[in-house]
């Protein structure tokens, strides 16, 4: 899943415990100017892709975006909290809990014009995305260009991503099939060159790489890499559409969708199980 934007109500809840001041001790920075702009930076905790300071490869995007994984800094101190030996995720955490007990009761109130500006920096961004994919891909004359639909909604991508395991599934029956007849395929041709291919039932076929070749990728392997990215997906659209749905409960669509997928998710709890 692609790196994803705060939303709206998780900045406003950031702004309104911030007291308009970088959350590193003593800083007194403003985050917004008189003149309100936002001069201060929105940061991860844990870096919100591989390769960011504190990345965390066992939670989600959508933890990186919530309200807990994020710290209002200045720039000068979101450039020394890049130092994750002295500032790890604990340290961090503690910082952003001390600074919003300090303005725990505040009356800040960041300019709802300053906030759509902020989200429209990743509109922007998704735009580009588009552009890029659609107008600007080196192989786009082609038609070889693979798609990238910055427009798409969640709901979309996940589609895509079933899509893509249904389609990898079949390519891998088409392989298994095709190693199958390999034996056939070898005495065929043996026949054709006039040999005589009733020799290859001679050996036993624990000695012979024609029988059953790859038998454990097809039968035990793929399986097992397919059941573990379908339950991540399904746990992930789980996840995501609790959250959503938090702050979006008048979506139906939404709604539906989660009835639909908490008893596979349930299923999958119960009985998915390593193929061996």
């Amino acid at each position: 899943m692609p790196r994803l934007s705060p939303k709206l109500e998780t900045l406003r809840a950031l702004f309104a415990r911030s007291g308009n001041q970088c959350a590193f001790p003593g800083c007194t920075h403003p985050l917004v100017n008189g003149d309100n702009l936002f001069i201060a930076q929105v940061c991860h905790i844990e870096a919100a892709s591989s390769g960011g300071e504190r990345f965390n490869p066992d939670s989600d995007d959508e933890y990186r975006r919530s309200y807990e994984n994020l710290i209002l800094l200045c720039y000068p101190h979101h450039i020394e909290t890049d130092d994750v030996d002295r500032y790890p995720v604990e340290k961090l955490k503690e910082m952003k809990l001390n600074h919003e007990q300090l303005f725990e009761k505040s009356s800040f109130k960041i300019d709802e014009a300053v906030l759509y500006k902020l989200k429209d920096q990743m509109d922007e961004y998704w735009e580009k995305i588009e552009r890029a994919n659609k107008l600007e891909h080196v192989f786009q004359d082609s038609g070889l260009a693979m798609e990238v639909n910055g427009k798409a909604s969640f709901f979309e991508v996940m589609q895509s991503a079933h899509d893509a395991i249904a389609g990898i599934e079949h390519l891998l029956e088409s392989f298994h099939k095709s190693d199958e007849s390999l034996l056939g395929d070898l005495r065929a041709i043996l026949e054709k060159c006039g040999l005589d291919a009733t020799a290859i039932d001679t050996i036993p076929y624990y000695e012979n790489p024609f029988f059953n070749r790859n038998w454990e990728y097809h039968n035990l392997g793929s399986a097992n890499w397919l059941q573990r990215i379908s339950i991540d997906l399904v746990h992930l659209e789980v996840k995501y559409l609790e959250e959503y749905l938090i702050t979006n409960s008048d979506d139906l669509k939404a709604k539906k969708r989660l009835e639909e997928l908490m008893p596979v998710l349930e299923e999958y709890a119960s009985n998915a199980m390593h193929v061996d």
